[in-house]
């Protein structure tokens, strides 16, 4: 799904797609890369770019390329589920991201999809790697231009959620800075564990941890918005004060969510 290589300054590298189905994004570190296809040639810097569905030729002018790999078919499958309709044709109509917000958000999401790859006790367990195959390709659905930023969203329910999922959530809210584990929110909806998961991903589309990180970063980020690092304010301390206990994580996440930085929105 992602894949790196490293390149000779200057090395002429011809390349084609592996399959018609498969969605490329490729992005350079510290240098630039030109691309010739179709009689037409692209000079792409660091921000990341949809390589062209057939074979074409670079120039490397850097030592680094990353491209990440989707499944069109999948792809399509997962923009369906968000936009709740089964019939959406996902095509994508532009080839780099939408503006730098964008291209920061996307390059959040690949971060956090080679921090699993690249630790073997997450590398291994098919939920986070389902997780993190999940970020990227709704990343790629925000990020880029395609049919999917053009359509229409479905409209928000009105629908009460169920008293348990009201209860774990309520608990959630009212304890983010302290350890919380799927029995305590079990307990608090007064629901066996399993039903409670179901319950969640039934009327919020996520599991309680999901609900419980999104709590989290959404937390720290109105607390790093509000702070002032000339008061003493840091990011660990509100990392911390947010029930984040790893600092680097912390930071992943957050980037992911938000396409910047949690140090970058303390001095913003």
């Amino acid at each position: 799904m992602s894949r790196r290589a490293q390149v000779g300054q200057g090395s002429t590298v011809r390349m084609g797609v592996e399959s018609a189905q498969t969605i490329n994004i490729a992005q350079v570190s510290d240098g630039a890369m030109t691309v010739r296809a179709g009689g037409e040639q692209y000079r792409l810097g660091v921000d990341p770019y949809l390589m062209p569905q057939e074979r074409f030729a670079s120039t490397m002018e850097a030592t680094d390329l990353s491209i990440v790999a989707l499944d069109h078919p999948w792809v399509q499958d997962h923009a369906s589920e968000l936009l709740q309709q089964e019939d959406f044709r996902f095509r994508l109509t532009g080839a780099r991201p939408h503006h730098q917000a964008a291209a920061q958000h996307w390059a959040g999401a690949v971060g956090y999809l080679r921090d699993v790859l690249d630790t073997p006790d997450a590398a291994t367990v098919p939920l986070i790697r389902a997780e993190a195959q999940r970020r990227v390709a709704t990343a790629l659905l925000h990020c880029f231009p395609s049919t999917f930023t053009d359509h229409p969203r479905p409209e928000e329910t009105t629908t009460p959620l169920p008293g348990p999922v009201r209860r774990a959530a309520r608990y959630i809210d009212e304890h983010l800075g302290e350890p919380i584990d799927l029995t305590h929110l079990a307990a608090a909806a007064r629901l066996p564990a399993h039903q409670l998961v179901l319950a969640f991903c039934q009327h919020l589309g996520t599991t309680p941890g999901g609900y419980l990180r999104t709590a989290r970063l959404d937390a720290a980020h109105h607390e790093l918005l509000a702070a002032d690092s000339t008061r003493g304010d840091t990011v660990a301390a509100i990392a911390h004060r947010c029930g984040f206990p790893n600092l680097a994580r912390f930071t992943t996440e957050y980037r992911t969510q938000y396409g910047c930085t949690p140090t970058e929105t303390l001095h913003s």
